[in-house]
């Protein structure tokens, strides 16, 4: 059996298989506790159309090769494999050829100098970041890509990774983490994104409070033992599924402690979406 035998597998099959069944429906999938941890409520969804899970309790998700690594351990995609394939009881081809797996994209020399690109500060203008803000925060990462030469706003995380971002393209160089900024305070704000973590600096929301910018939800459980910390835990996350699951988390985690502050933004996307309704970009197209 190959890669792509394996990704024909229903997670529903796979999970029947390992023993665990639905504990209810909604209108996109199925509920079920999850398989790799204990929980008193069931938060573990997938959606049979798709064939993708997600975890409500710890904001993780994805195919059934990332739900093996969850119960496996392995972060090694031909292990994964290997472990579907072992529940599954299915036959294995040797010698195993699987369609290329690469981690995308794939950066090659890479600088990381002061940010000054005045494409790069138009396009933080444009979503209501002045200058001086993204001079503090950001920096410019020059890099190669499949021959090519590009350059993004880069914020760094606390595992010398970077996001990156420019008005073409959003991702990361590796290793993915979150971002803690230590300020002695006894608060902790909590972003999804650095952008919206420069908008609350735009908006004075942080005020010299510590922070942390998970740099994706799925980066949740890496923030916690920091956040144990705080006695205060102000929350500005996405209002999207995503959001509140990760905000449900967090509230199970730390009681209330938490504060959800997303109703600042109850119409909005996330806080820079409301950011820009507050100073809509100004057109640049000459009146006649």
């Amino acid at each position: 059996m190959n890669i792509d035998d394996i990704k024909k597998i229903s997670l529903v099959e796979f999970l029947n298989q390992l023993g665990y069944q639905p504990t209810g429906r909604d209108s996109k999938g199925l509920w079920f506790y999850a398989p790799y941890r204990s929980e008193r409520k069931p938060s573990f969804h997938v959606n049979p159309r798709k064939n993708l899970w997600f975890d409500f309790g710890t904001g993780a998700g994805g195919d059934i090769f990332s739900l093996a690594g969850e119960m496996s351990g392995e972060t090694d995609f031909l292990k994964q494999a290997d472990y579907i394939a072992e529940k599954m009881r299915l036959p294995v081809a040797t010698p195993y050829k699987p369609t290329p797996f690469a981690e995308e994209p794939t950066f090659e020399n890479i600088e990381v100098s002061r940010l000054e690109s005045p494409v790069l500060l138009r396009y933080l203008a444009d979503r209501g970041i002045p200058k001086e803000i993204a001079q503090r925060y950001c920096v410019q990462v020059d890099y190669e890509l499949h021959g090519k030469r590009y350059y993004a706003v880069g914020f760094p995380n606390n595992a010398n990774g970077l996001e990156l971002r420019n008005p073409f393209f959003k991702g990361s160089y590796p290793p993915k983490h979150i971002t803690l900024i230590a300020n002695g305070n006894a608060r902790c704000n909590v972003f999804e994104g650095f952008i919206d973590f420069l908008s609350a600096e735009r908006l004075d929301y942080n005020d010299g409070l510590d922070t942390i910018v998970l740099n994706s939800v799925s980066n949740l459980q890496k923030a916690i033992p920091a956040l144990g910390n705080y006695t205060v835990i102000q929350c500005y996350l996405d209002n999207d599924t995503a959001g509140r699951a990760a905000l449900a988390r967090l509230q199970r985690e730390f009681g209330d402690r938490v504060m959800d502050k997303s109703a600042l933004y109850p119409d909005h996307k996330d806080l820079n979406d409301y950011l820009m309704s507050l100073y809509p970009k100004k057109s640049t197209k000459l009146k006649l």
